[in-house]
């Protein structure tokens, strides 16, 4: 079983009902697969947790339904294992910052001036020619 995490920076919804909202859209656009496990805030973000066995497959089904630009230039998603504390990113793609539920001021992702900093991807090495 994994946990999804998909996090947002404390101030992006307007209000705690734009909030409530937005979980309900989540319960309401995941599949039987997932359970969508309610939130926490503090320490500067908002954290929806859901838990899976397919959390790649769950990301794209938020992505598909939830996953405007406005949101997704925003968020952060990650995953781990429910007996480990490692967490995978998904998003940002290729993003090297550690993932946490909360940040020191130092390291938060969405602290202002906060820049996001991902590296391009490999070139595709060229198959060799046939002599």
């Amino acid at each position: 079983m994994y946990q999804l995490v998909i996090q947002f920076p404390q101030d992006f919804f307007p209000s705690f009902d734009a909030m409530v909202e937005f979980e309900d859209k989540l319960h309401a656009c995941m599949p039987k697969t997932c359970k969508v496990d309610g939130h926490d805030t503090g320490s500067g973000t908002i954290n929806f947790f859901i838990y899976t066995m397919y959390p790649e497959a769950a990301h794209r089904t938020f992505r598909k339904y939830l996953g405007t630009r406005a949101v997704e230039q925003t968020l952060r998603i990650a995953y781990r294992a429910t007996d480990s504390d490692e967490f995978i990113n998904l998003w940002p793609r290729r993003d090297p910052r550690p993932f946490k539920y909360m940040y020191d001021e130092a390291e938060n992702p969405f602290a202002r001036g906060a820049t996001r900093v991902i590296p391009k991807r490999k070139a595709p090495t060229p198959k060799a020619q046939k002599a």
